[in-house]
């Protein structure tokens, strides 16, 4: 008998289905993940599962009895776990606070100490180690990924809903993670893993259902299939095969860092130690680390956000470390943010808005201080055509960006960043939480950006997306550019051990 089956499962929003007719089923210890690009319907099949939507037809089948969860504590308490991908923790409490928020017992004072040595037991059980008593704002994401499922462990949950679990970590706290659910499955836990990453779905499901659109595109044995197959099935055609065509870089330097620093407050912490670095025209220079190494901060101090407490900035020879980021963009340097709703978008405005957001005072778009609707239009319609945005409903160039999808946001944020007067193009995490689809655009977009003599900065966690792309891999290690490797000689063995600290015969930049 399944551990769960939802059959026929039909939900719409005014009037356009996020699912049709959509089933699947998941035995006891068994992972099975949940495959499609954003927009095809993965998070809002498991918001019903979870309770936080009802179906309009179709019905759950769990633990053999028909269920139907009015909300997530009904779900909760039959036994329906669910981390989200954006974590639902209180900042200024403890873990074990935010473990035991909400929870009953029949005492009148709810035994502390008990319910932290029961969280330190199950912690040690399953690798999830954490500290009961750490604020959740001092934890690293990692960290407070093991919190939420800490807290569906502890409200004994047999089947657990994982939302694009590994959108946030790096390649080591994913390892770790999988080795978590291994252990999970081992124990008879249910698994349902929201994902678009085909390599973790071949690492670590033992059944796949594809959707696309809404609809089931296919369901699959994940020992079966291979990436190409999944591939195929999510976005509906093969995936265009990479170039090899990459023309040699210049020698010549687009931007040169000489001693940048950056400290922090009056503690006067180094958040930048002193880095040289040059950045040549033609090239996409690689940077890799552990998150929180200082990739932030760098990307910041070079687009003029921040201002380095030591050291130059230049520019095509020229020392830009009093110019502002609107100098600097007007220069041609240009900025995808790794955080793209604070930092990149205005969530309540439209597309329209949006990719006008850098020129909006400048012609076409402003006469004598008078903005030209009818030319930031004609310019949106443009960006829709040439990046394939995909708006929702019938609002096209006057839709909210709030109401798209990752990949489609981020397809905005191109269409204004890179433009033909972009020189150097600073992109940090470009394909985080994006589809296989809308990541493949993006890696083609910057080497069109490359091979047309453009500089690129990629920032990436993921080691696949900086090998794949890179002409040269700077690594980052306690704000410092520990080492530069080319990229004949780059690998993952090379580079991790690097950003451990663990400095071999290459040499930064100096």
């Amino acid at each position: 008998m399944p551990l769960l089956e939802m059959r026929h499962i039909t939900k719409a929003f005014s009037g356009v289905y996020a699912n049709e007719d959509i089933s699947l089923q998941v035995e006891q210890g068994e992972i099975h993940a949940l495959l499609g690009e954003n927009g095809a319907g993965k998070t809002t099949l498991m918001n019903i599962l979870f309770g936080i939507y009802q179906a309009d037809r179709g019905e759950i089948i769990y633990k053999g009895k028909p269920v139907k969860f009015r909300s997530p504590k009904e779900a909760i308490e039959q036994g329906i776990g669910m981390v989200h991908q954006h974590f639902s923790l209180v900042n200024k409490m403890t873990v074990l606070d935010n473990i035991i928020l909400g929870l009953k017992d029949n005492s009148p004072v709810l035994d502390r100490k008990a319910a932290s040595e029961n969280i330190k037991a199950l912690a040690e059980k399953y690798g999830l180690f954490v500290n009961p008593n750490a604020r959740i704002s001092d934890l690293s994401v990692g960290e407070q990924q093991r919190v939420e499922i800490l807290k569906a462990l502890y409200r004994n949950v047999s089947l657990l809903i994982l939302d694009e679990p590994t959108g946030v970590l790096t390649p080591q706290e994913t390892e770790n993670f999988f080795g978590v659910l291994r252990k999970l499955k081992e124990e008879g836990y249910g698994i349902i893993i929201i994902t678009h990453r085909l390599g973790e779905i071949m690492a670590i499901s033992d059944s796949v259902t594809i959707l696309r659109d809404g609809r089931m595109a296919k369901e699959l044995i994940t020992a079966e299939t291979t990436p190409e197959e999944l591939s195929a099935h999510m976005i509906g055609r093969p995936l265009a095969e990479k170039s090899h065509e990459r023309p040699a870089a210049l020698k010549e330097a687009a931007l040169s860092l000489r001693g940048v620093a950056l400290s922090k407050g009056k503690s006067g912490k180094q958040l930048l130690n002193h880095i040289f670095l040059d950045v040549r025209k033609g090239e996409i220079l690689g940077i890799a680390g552990v998150e929180g190494n200082g990739q932030k901060e760098l990307a910041e101090v070079i687009t003029g956000i921040r201002k380095p407490s030591d050291g130059t900035v230049e520019f095509n020879g020229k020392n830009i470390n009093r110019l502002s980021v609107k100098e600097r963009f007007d220069m041609g340097i240009s900025y995808i943010s790794d955080d793209r709703h604070n930092d990149s978008l205005v969530m309540d405005m439209t597309v329209t808005d949006n990719i006008i957001l850098r020129e909006f005072n400048k012609p076409p778009f402003s006469k004598k201080g008078i903005l030209d609707y009818k030319k930031a239009e004609e310019a949106a319609g443009k960006a829709l055509e040439e990046y394939s945005i995909k708006t929702s409903g019938k609002s096209g160039i006057k839709t909210l960006v709030k109401l798209m999808s990752g990949g489609n946001q981020q397809k905005v944020i191109l269409s204004r960043e890179i433009s033909q007067a972009a020189k150097l193009i600073v992109a940090s995490q470009p394909t985080r939480g994006l589809d296989i689809g809308a990541t493949e655009f993006v890696h083609q977009t910057l080497m069109k950006q490359r091979n047309q003599g453009k500089s690129v900065i990629l920032i990436s966690a993921d080691l696949e997306e900086i090998l794949g792309l890179s002409d040269r891999v700077a690594v980052m290690f306690e704000g410092k550019i520990i080492g530069v490797l080319d990229r004949k000689e780059a690998d993952v063995f090379k580079i991790g051990l690097l950003m451990g600290g663990v400095k071999g015969e290459e040499k930064a930049d100096e």
